[in-house]
């Protein structure tokens, strides 16, 4: 079921026309009411008049995690507190406390969103959901119940650390779909291999909160039987739902009436392709507490506006694979260093660890991999010294896409970076 035809299958130049009014009206708005935005555009030359559509969208500053600090508690607020009807309070992608504002007009935009995710994953008002909300982040939880409303289906709010109840739940309650973390439906899954028993008549979950993989999906929805999607939000930008996934599981639609989606090149902040990995930074075209213009969320992601096989052509992103802090640039390809690392990981035959380092040679980036042992006769006893390095050296140049330089270090180990099987050094950046 697809809950807002209108909207999420409208054609990319409707929905590029809607997002450039939409954006127009913002800028104008945040220009008026928030005093800290104002200096940041008149900083730049900028005035509302000079932002004619989404055309225009790369002129306007940055908001970071930072700005929100610096006007800690309510500078970025849009509005009087009068006109607010709930407050909520987060930790920042910097780890500090921030306050958000919102009106009424800010939780329907924010349940219409949910009604759309949950929709997007197969439930209906003929279901009953459970909500399995953290204790600490309630706003989140109230946030979500409004979703499950919205949609006209039955909710069970818990907190997600109740679990000792969730078998007779789902019998009792007849609950045909949940929402919660990935751990909590791990709970479920050793429950159900514990107790013999099946899920009984649920349908899906939808999963969000904390990193998970593909592989640890796949073993939850073969456990439990059901299927899992992705949800993605942040607090400073709304909560979950900005974008959620669909039955063909091939990425998260973003809800693009209420959110401009931007992939950036960390290191340029210009736009990178479709498919390629870049931070995601989004504007909140519609919120009247605390709007944003493209606040750098820090997160790593791709994005693709190919029209989804379900019907709907909003933009869809990839789960969040990294931080920014996570991705490095050679020779102008975007890699994550987790991808090298867990490669070299792999090669439990070779028992070793590596110092990966990226430098510049002669105005080029070039990839070193150290080999180092402890037992460093017993490695090449094992092995041929030789194919150690070839099989270091395919795994890491298929990631990197270029050959990286690769030897064996035969003296007595000089560098032990915190005991870590794989350290990465990138010596551009000093």
């Amino acid at each position: 079921m697809i809950w807002n035809e209108a909207r999420e299958c409208m054609s990319r130049d409707q929905m590029t026309d809607l997002q450039g009014k939409h954006l127009v009206k913002l800028v104008g708005y945040m220009y008026r009411n928030v005093g800290y935005y104002r200096k940041k555009m008149k900083k730049l030359g900028l005035e509302p008049g000079d932002i004619h559509g989404m055309e225009d969208l790369g002129k306007l500053p940055f908001t970071t995690s930072e700005d929100l600090q610096d006007t800690y508690p309510n500078g970025m607020f849009a509005v009087p507190t009068s006109k607010l009807v709930r407050y909520g309070t987060l930790d920042s992608v910097s780890g500090a406390e921030l306050i958000v504002g919102y009106t009424q007009n800010d939780l329907n935009l924010w349940s219409e969103c949910m009604a759309r995710t949950f929709a997007m994953a197969g439930l209906n008002k003929n279901d009953v959901i459970q909500i399995a909300y953290e204790p600490e982040n309630w706003a989140e939880g109230l946030g979500l119940l409004s979703g499950v409303e919205k949609l006209g289906a039955t909710a069970i709010p818990v907190p997600a650390d109740q679990k000792k109840d969730l078998m007779s739940s789902i019998r009792k309650f007849h609950m045909t779909g949940i929402i919660g973390t990935p751990s909590y439906l791990m709970y479920l899954a050793r429950m159900i291999e514990k107790k013999g028993m099946s899920g009984g008549v649920l349908k899906a979950a939808v999963c969000g909160g904390a990193f998970w993989t593909d592989k640890t999906r796949k073993k939850l929805q073969d456990a439990i039987g059901i299927k899992m999607y992705d949800i993605y939000g942040m607090d400073e930008l709304m909560g979950l739902g900005v974008a959620g996934e669909c039955r063909c599981q091939k990425g998260m639609h973003v809800q693009e009436d209420y959110f401009i989606a931007e992939i950036l090149d960390t290191e340029t902040q210009t736009a990178v392709a479709d498919g390629m990995l870049g931070e995601i930074v989004f504007t909140t075209l519609q919120k009247q507490g605390v709007p944003l213009i493209r606040f750098r969320t820090m997160n790593i992601t791709r994005i693709n506006h190919e029209k989804c096989e379900c019907g709907r052509t909003s933009a869809r992103i990839d789960r969040i694979c990294a931080r920014t802090e996570d991705i490095v640039y050679i020779r102008g390809n975007s890699i994550l260093l987790y991808s090298i690392e867990n490669a070299l990981t792999e090669l439990r035959e070779i028992k070793a660890s590596y110092i990966v380092t990226i430098k510049k040679q002669h105005g080029l980036d070039v990839v070193e991999v150290c080999i180092e042992s402890k037992r460093l006769q017993e490695l090449l006893q094992s092995d041929n010294g030789e194919s150690v390095k070839h099989r270091v050296e395919a795994v890491v140049g298929k990631i990197i896409g270029m050959k990286p330089k690769v030897y064996i270090h035969e003296g007595q180990m000089t560098r032990l970076y915190n005991r870590r099987k794989v350290t990465i050094i990138d010596e551009r950046r000093f």
